[in-house]
Parts: structure tokens; C-alpha cells; sequence
């Protein structure tokens, strides 16, 4: 007799995408330990359930995804980061000139419309990016991952990986988000443990 049914490789895939989500949300809760702010404790100096909730959200993956992407793709350039705005305004107007897709993906014109950016904001952008950085504000990158999750949803987590020092908030006026990389690197941390698992 055989030792049991061998592994398919879909469930080596499946096992290994599991393994490295949680490896990574257990890297983000390890940091936002050791940054988060009181109000983010109970009495013990642990992380609130709430607050870990959004540090282990579909909407803190979406957030972490986005800026890897960013620096994978060399896009931490002013110019180069306008024209993917260019191009992300091409995908919500393809939306909203064909409503029926839209609808599959639990899309409505008026979120897609408000994902749009403006010249004004594409500039705004460039204006107060330092060389090498991009600087966004919440309502940016809200729109941004419109596809993935609601501007609120996007606002609450993005505020919950700053104050776990996941990611940088400048006052500037009114606040902005940058990374330092260590979300990134966090992220890419996960793909390779997937590929790895996988190859092996």
C-alpha cells in the first residue's frame, strides 16, 4: 500500500498561498506590536482585536500589494507615477463605457467617476513627491484601489499600517502617505515564500 494520495500540485499552491498570508499578516502584527500607539492597546499593552482585524484585512493586503507594485515597477518617480495615473484613468473610463462589467465587478459609476483624478491632483502629486518618493493623501490613494475596497475602508486601514510604522503619514497641510519600503519588503517576503514553497 501507498503512504496516501500524493499531493497534487494545486494543493501544493494552495497550501503554500495559505503559509506565506499568514506568515505575512503575522509580520505585520509583529511590527504594528512594536510601534502602535496606547489607543491601539488593551490594559495589557497588547494590540486591541479591532485594531488587528485591519492590520489582517483583505484591505491591508490590497494597500501592501499596491506600493510593492510601485517599487517593483520603478514607479517611484514623479513622472513615471503620472502616467500610471494616466493610465488608471483609461481603466475607470473603460468602466463606465461598459456598464455590465462594471456591474460584475461590484462597481457603481459614481465610485468609478470619483476614482477619477483631475490634472490638478496628478500635478498636486508630482508638486510634493521628493525625488524618488511618492507622496499620496488618503483620498489619493483611496482612489487608487477603487476596485479593490470602499475610499472609507481604504482610509481606516491605511491609518492603521501608519500608526503600526508600516507606512509614513506627513503633515503637509493636510496629511500624506509615503512607505519606507519596510511594507514592501514585507510583501515580497510573502511571494517568495509562496514560489518557494512551490518550487520545492
Amino acid at each position: 500500500m501507498g503512504d496516501g494520495p500524493r499531493e497534487t500540485d494545486e494543493l501544493v499552491c494552495l497550501s503554500a498561498l495559505r503559509a506565506g498570508r499568514a506568515a505575512f499578516y503575522r509580520a505585520l502584527c509583529d511590527r504594528a506590536a512594536e510601534a502602535a500607539p496606547d489607543k491601539r492597546r488593551d490594559r495589557d499593552g497588547g494590540l486591541l482585536r479591532d485594531y488587528v482585524a485591519l492590520l489582517r484585512s483583505d484591505g491591508a493586503g490590497q494597500i501592501a500589494e499596491f506600493f510593492y507594485l510601485i517599487e517593483e515597477l520603478g514607479l517611484k518617480d514623479a513622472e513615471r507615477f503620472r502616467e500610471f495615473l494616466v493610465e488608471h484613468n483609461a481603466s475607470m473610463r473603460g468602466y463606465l463605457a461598459d456598464p455590465e462589467r462594471m456591474r460584475a465587478l461590484g462597481l457603481t459609476p459614481q465610485r468609478v467617476e470619483a476614482a477619477l483624478f483631475s490634472d490638478e491632483q496628478m500635478s498636486f502629486i508630482k508638486l510634493v513627491s521628493p525625488p524618488g518618493q511618492i507622496y499620496l493623501d488618503q483620498s489619493a490613494l483611496g482612489r487608487l484601489l477603487a476596485e479593490a475596497m470602499a475610499p472609507e475602508s481604504c482610509r481606516r486601514v491605511a491609518i492603521a499600517l501608519a500608526e503600526g510604522g508600516l507606512l509614513l503619514r506627513h503633515q503637509v497641510g493636510h496629511v500624506l502617505i509615503s512607505s519606507d519600503g519596510t511594507l514592501e519588503s514585507l510583501y515580497r517576503q510573502h511571494l517568495r515564500s509562496v514560489v518557494t514553497a512551490i518550487r520545492g
